[in-house]
Parts: structure tokens; C-alpha cells; sequence
């Protein structure tokens, strides 16, 4: 296929119960320019890769995928070093092989938005959060309030939370121009990252269709987050390092959260594991700080002093690092941690 304008990233790993509706989704696209669909099949062990094939088999000028014969988690970074370099589209759309896009004109809506308005890098919609389990009824995400109320919303906005959900995003891909070097390894969550690099290079812009559904299940990578061992020997260190990025590339303050998620690691991890060791040795400095109390007590009493002083805006920041170290300052950690 020539002049490809989209191109669609999907990540798939022993998803059988749920690909064939992701796929579905893509095949059912109406648009007026053409589109390809790149998957990467993580040495998938149970039926996704041949439901993937099939689909490729008979839609070949959609399909370009890849095989895994090997998982390539921690080895590789799927996007950046497998599928990111296939792209040939203009724009990109995300979705991984457990959600699914449920409008056929998705795709349409959001690329004549984009073509439209030159100015806007970014654009996503609503999505349905449907729960697996039934533990909670479906609901659409983000809410008014969450997204700011805002129909046009800045890399700003981005950096205080995300509200964008990953298969509800289409970019003018930035990445033709730029190398892909500017997107770090070894990050979690990689999909917000994603969309703070390309909202440095224009608006956001939101639709209001629904049009995708989110899937919350128990083997989802953010189920657990910041309250089991298991999340933080997975994710912890991923997640440390995408507030450090996100700290050094947007110049934004991630102090608190980094801090609070570091002392949480501390408490969850067992100290004999060689995790613990590895989370020392990267943020020593770091680690050392929370474990002295006398210096965590003493930054209490500074922000305790400030707050006193402050107004507005400025007294909202330092309460909030003030209930931090004070936090900081109860917690219990294991012996020999």
C-alpha cells in the first residue's frame, strides 16, 4: 500500500479471549485514506499469535506483524525498538490486543479533526472502563471534571495527571522528524510519556464520541498498583524512572511522588531480594534520605514553618509536602531494609 496516513500500534501477549475483538475493531474501520495495522506478538502462549495470523491472512494489505519466538519483556522495548521504526503513517492510534474500538468512524472523526487543525498534535475521546470481574459497573473515562472541562487542553494540563486514555489516542507522529532516542527506556507508564512528547509539539484536542472500550482485568500490568510486592517487583522501578524522565524532560516537580512511591517500594519488597539491592543502588541518595528520620522530621518542620507564611496557590503545595515527610516520618519499614 501506498501513502499509508495511519498507522495503528498494537501490543499483544496471551490475549486469546479478547484479540479477535480488537482486531475486529481495526477491520471495521470506514475511512477514506489507507491505514495499516502494526502488531507485535510477544511469544504469545496461548492461541493470540494464530488468531493474529488468521487476521493477517485475510487482510494482507492491513497486517504487518511481528513474532516473537521469545518474550521481550526487559529485553526490549516493544514500540521503540520493534514497532515504532515500521511506521509509515502520518498519524498513529494505539490500542492494545485486550481493548477494543467500537466505533467504525474513529479513525475518520480523529484524523479529519487533525487535518483540520494543524496546530493540534494530540487528539483522544471517551472511552468505556468495562470490569472484567463485574466488580463495578462500566463507566466512562475521563469524566468532565478530570479532563479539566476542557475541549482544547496543553502539555500543562498532561503533566498534572493523564487523562487520556491509550486506545482513544490518535498523534501527528512526531518521530519521522525526531529521533527515536528521545523516548526513554524502561518506563512505566510509556503510553503518558508518549503523549507528553507529542503534546510538546502542539494542542491536545478532545472529541466527545465515545468510541473505544477499556478493559480493566486482573492480569492488566497497572492492576495493584502501589499496593502489592508483586506490582512493585514488576513495575516499581519502571515507574521510579518515569518520574525521574518526566522530571528532567518537561522541567516539572516530581519530588512528592517520587518520594512517596519510593518509601512504599521500601515497605512492599522483601530486603533479601536482589530488587532491594538494586533499588539502593540506583536512588541511594534517595533511599538514604527517607531512612534517616532525623532529616525527614527536620524537612516537616520546615514546610510546617512555610505553610504559616504562605498564601494561596503556594500554600496548597507546601500542605501537601508537609503531609508528605510527615507521612515519611511514621513509616515502618522492615528490619535491615
Amino acid at each position: 500500500m501506498k501513502n499509508i496516513k495511519l498507522s495503528i500500534i498494537c501490543l499483544a501477549y496471551n490475549q486469546e479471549p479478547f484479540i479477535r475483538e480488537c482486531l475486529n475493531g481495526f477491520v471495521m474501520q470506514k475511512t477514506n485514506f489507507p491505514f495499516e495495522v502494526l502488531i507485535n506478538d510477544d511469544a504469545s502462549t496461548d492461541k493470540t499469535a494464530d488468531i493474529i495470523r488468521e487476521y493477517e491472512a485475510k487482510y494482507p494489505h492491513l497486517f504487518r506483524c511481528v513474532y516473537q519466538t521469545e518474550n521481550q519483556w526487559g529485553k526490549k522495548e516493544i514500540g521503540k525498538d520493534i514497532l515504532f521504526p515500521m511506521i509509515r503513517g502520518q498519524y498513529v492510534a494505539l490500542c492494545e490486543g485486550d481493548d477494543y474500538w467500537t466505533d467504525p468512524l474513529k479513525l475518520q472523526k480523529q484524523v479529519d479533526f487533525l487535518d483540520a487543525h494543524p496546530d493540534f498534535s494530540v487528539c483522544f475521546h471517551p472511552v468505556t472502563v468495562h470490569y472484567n470481574d463485574a466488580s463495578l459497573p462500566d463507566e466512562i473515562f475521563p469524566e468532565d471534571k478530570y479532563r479539566l472541562y476542557k475541549t482544547e487542553l496543553s502539555l500543562k494540563d498532561l503533566l498534572d495527571h493523564n487523562f487520556i486514555q491509550t486506545n482513544s489516542v490518535v498523534y501527528r507522529w512526531r518521530f519521522h522528524q525526531d529521533s527515536l532516542d528521545s523516548i526513554p527506556s524502561g518506563i512505566l507508564p510509556a503510553d503518558w510519556f508518549l503523549h507528553l512528547l507529542h503534546a510538546q509539539t502542539g494542542k491536545i484536542a478532545f472529541l466527545p464520541d465515545v468510541m473505544a472500550v477499556y478493559r480493566r482485568n486482573k492480569g492488566g500490568i497497572w492492576t495493584g498498583m502501589m499496593k502489592t510486592e508483586e506490582w512493585f517487583e514488576k513495575c516499581g522501578l519502571a515507574y521510579l524512572r518515569f518520574l525521574k524522565e518526566k522530571q528532567r524532560v518537561f522541567l516539572c516537580d516530581e519530588e512528592d511522588t517520587f518520594l512517596f512511591t519510593l518509601m512504599t517500594f521500601i515497605q512492599k519488597i522483601d530486603c533479601n531480594k536482589p530488587l532491594c539491592e538494586e533499588l539502593k543502588k540506583t536512588y541511594s541518595k534517595e533511599y538514604d534520605f527517607i531512612k534517616q528520620k532525623k532529616a525527614v522530621f527536620l524537612k516537616y518542620i520546615f514546610y510546617s514553618f512555610l505553610k504559616m507564611i504562605s498564601f494561596g496557590k503556594l500554600k496548597k503545595r507546601i500542605s501537601k509536602k508537609k503531609k508528605l515527610y510527615k507521612i515519611i516520618v511514621k513509616a515502618k519499614f522492615r528490619k535491615n531494609q
